[in-house]
């Protein structure tokens, strides 16, 4: 899960969540701000030097808001943004998803052994996916694909509790 916090210069306050395990992969995202005008800024015309314009309320890439944030900050349309990334393994990453029961949790635990994962494994892949040149010699492109589906497949689990 990737949280982007935005700060105005007037006190205005955003903050954009999204659901994803990959930072190239879309996930579901929920917006909140205290102030109108500061949302409108955020939400209008969103692009991205890699994906173009984009909604960024319909589900996005967080490189895309990444890079939509950042050229706001530069063109001192906003005064500061800072990411927060939380990592499945942290003990309350299902309390900062809202998963307040355990069915969710067992479904994930079925999932990694259907698809033949273990703990290690994912946490290894997960510290590493932003580093192309490392998972391109760690990994043979079936194996690459089989940890894409993992992550779209949790990503599903979780739109499903929502």
């Amino acid at each position: 899960m990737f949280i982007f916090k935005c700060e105005g210069f007037n006190q205005e306050q955003a903050t954009i969540q999204v659901t994803s395990l990959l930072w190239t992969e879309s996930g579901e995202v929920t917006f909140n701000a205290n102030d109108d005008s500061f949302a409108c800024l955020l939400l209008t015309q969103c692009k991205s030097d890699s994906g173009g314009f984009f909604n960024l309320l319909a589900g996005c890439k967080p490189q895309f808001i990444e890079q939509w944030l950042e050229y706001l900050e530069e063109k001192k349309l906003i005064k500061k943004v800072s990411l927060q990334q939380i990592d499945y393994k942290e003990t309350d990453y299902p309390i900062k998803l809202a998963l307040d029961d355990e069915s969710a949790s067992t479904l994930l635990d079925m999932l990694y052994k259907v698809g033949n994962f273990n703990r290690l494994q994912i946490s290894r892949y997960l510290k590493n996916r932003n580093n192309i040149t490392y998972l391109s010699t760690k990994y043979d492109k079936t194996d690459l694909q089989r940890y894409m589906q993992l992550g779209k497949a949790i990503n599903f689990i979780l739109k499903l509790k929502k």
